[in-house]
């Protein structure tokens, strides 16, 4: 069972309840469907961001209209059959920064997408994702209704959201159950199979850092230490909470000391930077209530996986 997710599965022959029913009976039977209902919330709770400041005139009119577009479009769509209530949507933003306007209806620019939920028994939130994708190029116009089927894709900006929704859903899913979320990212392999074929930008194999690589890596099963690891770190690490109610550190330090091991096996694999994306300035401000020994270790790891952000690793330093 996932972590604060309560599941109920209901036989068809309670559905089938004869309607000879009294007041008192119908009540219950409302409140049954009611339930029901309540189980088939949307995912994602999305605060969406169209940031058109760099384009001018008209272009910029249509942009605002499309962020409501596509707020309607993340937030208003079931994008899986895993059941959720409506308090247990996983928050979340994206946040798309034009940079450029091609033409009246085609634009450049960038899409920063983050997500985070909640640690059992605990006021804290906890950071799975966030990525900053430069290769956003996509025609809109405007009140075009966005929308999305992973078989027949019409467009590349609905098809990226999509893409990202699965990558946050995914993501949450492994960090509750281990490799919980399978099924999100072989739905992310197959819209990059199928995004291929338009020749969009951000979809070919060959880059070592875009959508397709990220999705191939998830799907890797010589790489499933890394999932079992990403739930080990959340389910029997931050979950445990200490005794004043907060995040657990027990995890912490094996899984940084697991990136080490998977880069001398896997060199500047992909799956590092995405974890150190989300997870390095949560790990730094974690440790600093830690013991003086699991500091030391976790920054003589660190530095060497992340030699780039030397600065903010500084404060483990004893």
């Amino acid at each position: 069972m996932y972590r604060r997710r309560k599941y109920a599965y209901f036989e068809d022959s309670l559905v089938r309840t004869p309607i000879i029913l009294g007041y008192s009976c119908l009540s219950i039977l409302l409140f049954f469907f009611a339930g029901l209902s309540s189980l088939s919330a949307q995912e994602l709770n999305a605060e969406v961001k169209v940031n058109s400041s760099m384009v001018q005139g008209a272009n910029r009119q249509a942009l605002n209209v499309l962020e409501e577009a596509l707020r309607t479009f993340i937030n208003g769509r079931r994008w899986s059959d895993t059941p959720f209530r409506a308090d247990e949507r996983i928050n979340c933003s994206f946040t798309l920064v034009i940079t450029e306007a091609v033409s009246s209806n085609s634009f450049r620019g960038e899409l920063y997408v983050q997500s985070h939920c909640p640690v059992e028994g605990s006021s804290y939130n906890t950071p799975l994702l966030n990525i900053r994708d430069k290769e956003m190029e996509f025609d809109y116009t405007v009140h075009q209704p966005l929308q999305f089927d992973p078989n027949f894709l019409q467009g590349n900006l609905t098809t990226i959201v999509a893409y990202y929704a699965y990558l946050i859903l995914g993501l949450d899913l492994d960090s509750h159950s281990a490799l919980g979320g399978t099924y999100c990212f072989r739905y992310m392999e197959q819209i990059v199979a199928n995004a291929q074929s338009y020749g969009w930008k951000g979809w070919e194999r060959s880059n070592n850092w875009n959508r397709s690589a990220i999705a191939t890596a998830l799907n890797d099963g010589t790489l499933g230490e890394y999932r079992q690891m990403w739930f080990d770190y959340h389910r029997n690490g931050l979950d445990v909470t200490d005794r004043n109610g907060g995040p657990g550190l027990g995890k912490i330090v094996p899984s940084v000391l697991f990136l080490t091991t998977m880069q001398t096996k896997r060199p500047n694999n992909l799956l590092i930077r995405l974890f150190g994306d989300a997870k390095l300035e949560e790990i730094v401000n974690l440790l600093s209530r830690a013991d003086a020994r699991e500091k030391r270790e976790a920054y003589e790891a660190l530095v060497k996986l992340y030699p780039a952000r030397n600065n903010e690793l500084e404060q483990l330093r004893e």
